[in-house]
């Protein structure tokens, strides 16, 4: 008796952790995509008011008004420290994401330990232990794929800033005098690279909503499984004594 209600403490407690987990999973969920969100129609009206000012930067650079379109391009650079900036913040999102994918890999893994353990002592079902481990794999394998495109949207968001941030450093000494038309079209062009990273970032943060999207349908779903298998051992409990 002593031994069977050391078994069932051990299995309420880890229940308890696992209960705790999920929940802290969904909330981060959550979090993410309220944040997503509100990012990527921030990141929309940025993009759209920047490329209004690139019309009247392109006008002034056709019209070889120098004045006018260093004037410009100081308000353009101002909004590209702005962007600088949030990308920095974009980057450390990103990095902690990869905490959190990277937790809930290992507490996948801490379940199957737990099952393979419960499988060894013979005190369940050996039928509902198999689909509990299997569920627990694929679990595990969707959360290894989930760190692995945080990984690598971190790695890109890194991409994007530094490259912005070399932009930014160029043009912000840089003034358009048409002397050096050669250089004046290198400079120019710059610009245009920057629209370009704008653009990435909203479609990474697009990508990005459509996997937290794919997590929350995936962690409701191990929920659902984790909630099947505590009461698949309640009924055997209750069997039992």
């Amino acid at each position: 008796m002593k031994h069977s209600l050391k078994l069932l403490l051990i299995v309420f407690s880890f229940s308890l952790t696992v209960n705790a987990q999920n929940t802290k999973e969904a909330i981060q969920n959550t979090k993410q995509i309220v944040e997503g969100k509100k990012m990527l129609e921030r990141d929309v009206k940025e993009l759209e008011a920047f490329k209004a000012k690139l019309v009247l930067f392109n006008k002034a650079y056709d019209s070889k008004d120098a004045n006018k379109l260093n004037a410009l391009k100081a308000d353009i650079v101002s909004d590209m420290v702005r962007e600088v900036e949030q990308s920095g913040v974009k980057a450390k999102k990103a990095r902690k994401e990869i905490a959190q994918s990277s937790a809930e890999v290992r507490s996948d893994r801490r379940e199957i330990r737990r099952n393979r353990d419960d499988s060894k002592n013979g005190r369940f079902d050996r039928n509902d232990d198999k689909r509990d481990m299997a569920r627990d794999r694929a679990n595990k394998r969707d959360d290894k794929r989930d760190r692995r495109d945080d990984v690598r949207d971190f790695e890109q968001q890194i991409a994007r800033a530094e490259r912005q941030g070399e932009i930014l450093k160029t043009l912000k000494v840089y003034n358009f005098a048409f002397d050096n038309e050669d250089e004046a079209i290198a400079k120019k062009k710059l610009v245009l690279d920057f629209v370009n990273t704008m653009k990435q970032d909203i479609e990474a943060t697009k990508r990005e909503l459509a996997e937290d999207n794919r997590e929350r349908k995936e962690d409701r779903r191990e929920r659902r499984d984790d909630r099947n298998e505590r009461n698949e051992k309640d009924v055997k409990k209750r069997r039992r004594f």
